[in-house]
């Protein structure tokens, strides 16, 4: 029987590959446990939904973590130059 996975399965194979299974696996186990669809163009269709949504989100977590890395980096070079400029004057001791 021919199945699209949904999640990677140790054994069979990764995330939204289209592989064959023994029937009884497949609806013994797959299909109950939301592992995979059985492969039909209507399924095609919404697997291949899922991969662009999933991208697509993918895409706008890493834009975010990028800009909330560029904020850490631009803070701590404040902080280094202002621990630079505290280091440079002297103590009035």
């Amino acid at each position: 029987m021919k199945i699209i996975l949904l999640n990677d399965v140790k054994g069979v194979g990764k995330r939204f590959e289209e592989k064959n299974a023994s029937d009884g696996y497949a609806t013994n186990f797959l299909f109950p446990k939301g592992l995979a669809l059985p492969s039909s163009q209507a399924n095609l269709i919404k697997v291949n939904q899922m991969k662009t949504q999933g991208d697509a989100k993918r895409e706008v977590l890493e834009k975010e973590l990028k800009e909330k890395e560029a904020k850490r980096e631009a803070k701590h070079l404040e902080l280094e130059k202002f621990r630079q400029g505290q280091q440079k004057e002297p103590s009035s001791s």
